[in-house]
């Protein structure tokens, strides 16, 4: 993902809310949102390139990742891939699955959100590797270390903010991520530019939302993928 805003334990009907755009090279393939056919639970959409995800949840446990690259320092393709990273924290197995126990330097430049077992924590390794456990509210990330202000991120982290103050319909935040104002947080780039826009809502009884819409060249969309199902 490059921006995405959390919303966490401060909405009476969902207490997680979770919206972001990806923005990608439209050359790389990728697989729309789906329940994954490996077993693993996961319900993502799939970068066909490294076979990892940039958002997802797993369905029988309700844990929620999203992750961001942070600009910098040209990739390092010897360093491990940060969508696995996000898959082994979702399926709670792996090389990766426990954080705290794994080196963050091993992955390129990110900053990540994870949501489960009644807690969310912020992990990143820009500018220093940390790990934190966050208390209920809103939260929002872009393309920037986590100290750096980013209009970007501060438009959907308001936007989000609204919609919690009027205890309305997430939904429609969907819309807001097409807004192409400066800060955009729509990208309608030939060669790069926004690839997706998902939802995830997850309400106090276990049920889950995801939505995804996705997008080609110029902006111009080409399908939505609208799931419901029930954590377990």
């Amino acid at each position: 993902m490059c921006v995405v805003a959390l919303a966490w334990q401060v909405h009476p009907d969902w207490p997680l809310i979770l919206i972001g755009n990806r923005d990608e090279f439209h050359a790389r393939a990728a697989a729309p949102l789906a329940a994954w056919s490996d077993g693993s639970g996961i319900v993502a959409g799939r970068d066909l390139q490294a076979g990892g995800t940039w958002l997802g949840v797993h369905a029988p446990s309700g844990r929620a990742v999203v992750v961001t690259n942070v600009r910098g320092a040209m990739p390092d393709p010897a360093k491990e891939s940060r969508g696995a990273l996000v898959t082994d924290m979702l399926r709670g197995e792996g090389r990766f699955a426990n954080p705290t126990a794994t080196d963050l330097d091993r992955f390129n430049a990110f900053n990540l959100l994870a949501v489960g077992d009644g807690q969310a924590r912020l992990l990143t390794n820009r500018p220093l590797p940390q790990i934190a456990t966050l208390s209920a509210g809103i939260y929002a990330l872009a393309n920037e270390p986590v100290d750096t202000p980013c209009p970007r991120a501060e438009r959907l982290r308001a936007a989000l903010a609204a919609v919690v103050e009027a205890r309305a319909d997430p939904e429609g935040l969907l819309d807001t991520l097409t807004a192409t104002s400066d800060p955009a947080l729509f990208l309608r780039g030939d060669v790069y530019g926004t690839r997706a826009s998902t939802l995830v809502a997850i309400a106090a009884d276990g049920r889950v939302r995801m939505t995804e819409r996705r997008y080609e060249k110029g902006g111009r969309p080409v399908g939505t993928t609208a799931l419901e199902f029930r954590i377990g």
